[in-house]
């Protein structure tokens, strides 16, 4: 009989084994598979050790076989509830507890390896079976046997607890998942308490950890319950977007979802999804196949793609069919959405640039022997309404305008979009071209604004379409370019491109393609143009820069400086002409001539694209000069633009010891506030102020009232453009201190300069007074 149970106990190690193999070589890597092993391993070692001790000769190895016994009996309980709680999902975060548990085996392993040499947990005895074989059993277990009773019957007690709230809380489809662990774990607990109580010879609880051991691992791993697949099929098919129609190999309606009742049909016609089957069926599909189908909805189309399906059983027999009816509307919907947004502007609706480009070509490809216009159209100073009256109105302005380009274009044969920001463009065909009805359409947008006295103006630029072959593009940029030309206006106006506009951009990228050769190769030469004082003095002058080609060719200043204001070159140009006047007068310092200075040009450009502080102030230092001797031409519009920010400015560079000149005074928008705002060492006046006007005698007098206030601000007079010996004793009588102009001398080298004017002295005419 003894033999009997140990082969038993050894056969269960190993179907426990053959379960831990199962688990590490078949199961999906998941969490609860690491418990389970633990507690399969845990299981099959306490039961060999049991079933070891039980026939292993020498009390020793018999007491340390049953210590091994306990302790993996312990590590069993551990890996119980670790599982029990990944299992059910209740409490699985439970360190704090496993950490108890550890230590609660770590004294319980102590007390078993202390009862190995003393005796004093339990005891052993070696008795006799029915058939005379010898066995060892536990005789008399002591106090201290009690705690790995206790510790063992609480970790049960706990996963017992957990199951049976699972068993109960659980919907019925699941219950049989925890019931049958709860079972096996109750029938093992009685087992084992039998065994204590009843003193029997044998502890049967052991086959108990073995039924435990193997139903573990197929609950959790192995066993889906009845039913599930079925019903999670039923409800995921119910409730798919797609709809499902099956039919048996008769032809007959066996399954379908409420997806395919929609589409096949918006009455309560019960019989609308078979009726939709069989004719499906009636074409005789030869294989699987593909269509796609719209539905009128509830309101909507709807957009389909049609599946027809076979399945076949294991005798590759056909034995039914199905429709997946792929509902793509909203895909098609998006891809909708997305052609529009890429091909319409989101703040007006109409064509985006790139769209209306393609439009214009086809537009202009698909009629030949068709005259084509290009129509532009630009708002004057958008920008300041957007920063005066909000971003809100700049875009309500651009909404209206947009609609004032889709009712002019609105016809056949026509073309419109959204270049850019406030840029709007069409393409439109001779015969629905006409200047005077565009002009009066947009000028539906100068009232606007209806608060305040700001008006809203349009320009327009209109490119005749002659050359088909150039990119829409270019032809839009030449409708703009017309634009260029009138941008100054104040009015609606229409503006034409033609030849001689284009030979002017050409010219301005021929200049501009040029300005790093030039510079490079040192083309851009200093001139200086004399400046004499009251009494006939030369000290300096101002450095003017002129453009010499190789070829001796000179290109005049006012062919080449605009442009290069506009696209922000100028700030290098600058630069590079406050080096050369910087080293010229490092040179006449050492040779002695050491009040000689240069007056040199600031754009109102190089104040935002460069630290002209910065820039100004190393060069001084790099070539050691006085800062007094390098002079400094502001305009007064440069200042007035930002006063804010170019009056500091200012005061650091007189604090830094330059001498700073307003130049061009009385050229532009005068304003006494220049004179009050500006602490300035010079006030440059143009004559232009007197030639440039009819009214002489009251020039006259405003300049005369304007160089006594300048005397008055302590600051010096000079006045450049001066031609006439009338204009010097004009403007002797009044007081000036220096003089300018090709009365005296026209901008010539550096050299010349030097050799002929420096230092200098020249005759002066006197007026006594002013008539």
């Amino acid at each position: 009989m003894t033999w009997t149970y140990i082969c038993i106990l050894y056969l269960s190690a190993f179907f426990i084994l053959g379960g831990y193999l199962y688990c590490k070589h078949n199961s999906k890597k998941i969490a609860i598979v690491r418990p389970v092993k633990r507690l399969l391993l845990s299981s099959a070692a306490a039961i060999c050790a049991a079933a070891t001790a039980t026939f292993i000769s020498g009390r020793t190895a018999a007491l340390t076989a049953y210590g091994v016994y306990y302790i993996f009996i312990d590590i069993m309980m551990i890996s119980l509830i670790v599982f029990v709680r990944q299992y059910t999902g209740i409490g699985s975060h439970i360190k704090t507890e496993y950490k108890l548990m550890i230590a609660g085996t770590v004294i319980d392993a102590v007390i078993m390896i202390y009862n190995i040499f003393t005796e004093k947990v339990f005891s052993i005895s070696q008795t006799t079976d029915s058939k005379g074989f010898l066995f060892w059993e536990i005789s008399k277990r002591s106090g201290m046997h009690l705690y790995h009773l206790i510790f063992m019957y609480i970790s049960a007690a706990i996963a017992v607890c957990i199951l049976t709230y699972k068993t109960i809380s659980t919907p019925k489809l699941y219950k049989v998942k925890y019931a049958s662990i709860l079972f096996t774990m109750g029938i093992t607990m009685l087992l084992h308490i039998f065994y204590l109580q009843l003193h029997t010879q044998y502890d049967y609880s052991l086959l108990g950890f073995t039924a435990t051991s193997l139903v573990v691992p197929f609950f959790s791993l192995v066993y889906i319950p009845r039913g599930l697949s079925e019903r999670l099929l039923f409800f995921s098919v119910a409730n798919m977007k797609d709809g499902i129609i099956c039919v048996d190999m008769y032809g007959n309606c066996v399954h379908y979802n409420e997806a395919a009742k929609r589409f096949c049909s918006n009455s309560d016609d019960p019989y609308a999804v078979d009726k939709q089957a069989k004719r499906w069926l009636s074409e005789n599909f030869e294989s699987d196949n593909l269509w796609s189908a719209t539905r009128h909805i509830e309101g909507q189309d709807r957009y389909y793609d049609i599946e027809f399906k076979r399945f076949f059983d294991e005798q590759n027999q056909c034995i039914g069919s199905f429709f997946i009816l792929h509902d793509k509307t909203d895909d098609y919907n998006r891809f909708a959405a997305e052609q529009y947004h890429k091909s319409h502007d989101a703040l007006t609706g109409i064509y985006k640039k790139d769209f209306f480009y393609k439009s214009v070509e086809a537009l202009i490809n698909a009629s030949p022997g068709k005259q084509f216009y290009i129509v532009s159209t630009d708002v004057k100073n958008f920008k300041m309404i957007n920063d005066i009256f909000g971003m809100e109105a700049g875009d309500s302005l651009l909404k209206l305008i947009a609609s004032i380009t889709a009712s002019i274009a609105d016809n056949n044969g026509c073309a419109y979009g959204r270049l850019s920001g406030d840029r709007f463009a069409m393409c439109l065909p001779a015969e629905y071209f006409n200047e005077s009805y565009i002009l009066r359409q947009y000028s539906k947008v100068t009232s606007f604004l209806s608060s305040g006295p700001f008006k809203v103006h349009v320009h327009i630029g209109v490119y005749p379409v002659t050359d088909r072959s150039i990119p829409v593009s270019v032809m839009c940029d030449r409708a703009n370019l017309a634009i260029m030309t009138i941008k100054d206006s104040y009015q609606n106006v229409v503006a034409y491109y033609d030849n001689s506009l284009r030979e002017k951009v050409m010219s301005r990228q021929k200049v501009i393609s040029q300005f790093e050769r030039a510079l490079k190769t040192g083309e851009f030469k200093a001139f200086v143009q004399p400046q004499v004082t009251a009494d006939g003095h030369i000290r300096g002058g101002e450095v003017l820069v002129r453009w010499v080609r190789p070829d001796k060719t000179t290109i005049s200043p006012g062919e080449f400086i605009a442009t290069f204001e506009q696209t922000g070159l100028i700030s290098r140009l600058d630069s590079y002409m406050w080096e050369i006047a910087c080293r010229q007068l490092r040179k006449w310092h050492d040779s002695g001539m050491k009040d000689a200075y240069l007056s040199v040009n600031i754009s109102k450009k190089d104040f935002y694209l460069i630290d002209v502080y910065a820039v100004i102030t190393s060069l001084v230092k790099k070539y050691k000069i006085p800062p007094h001797t390098l002079h400094l031409e502001i305009t007064e519009t440069a200042v007035m633009n930002d006063p804010h920010s170019q009056i500091p400015l200012i005061e650091r560079l007189r604090s830094s010891g330059f001498m700073v000149e307003i130049d061009d005074f009385g050229s532009g928008y005068s304003s006494l506030n220049t004179l009050k705002d500006i602490t300035a060492d010079v006030l440059k006046l143009d004559m232009g102020f007197l030639t440039d006007t009819e009214h002489t005698d009251r020039s006259k007098n405003i300049m005369e009232s304007i160089i006594e206030l300048a005397k008055k601000l302590d600051m010096e007079i000079i006045t450049e453009g001066v031609e006439y010996i009338e204009q010097v004793e004009f403007l002797s009588a009044l007081g000036c201190d220096m003089y300018q102009g090709y009365f005296f001398a026209k901008p010539m080298p550096i050299a010349d300069f030097e050799k002929n004017f420096l230092y200098s002295t020249v005759e002066m005419p006197v007026r006594e007074n002013i008539a």
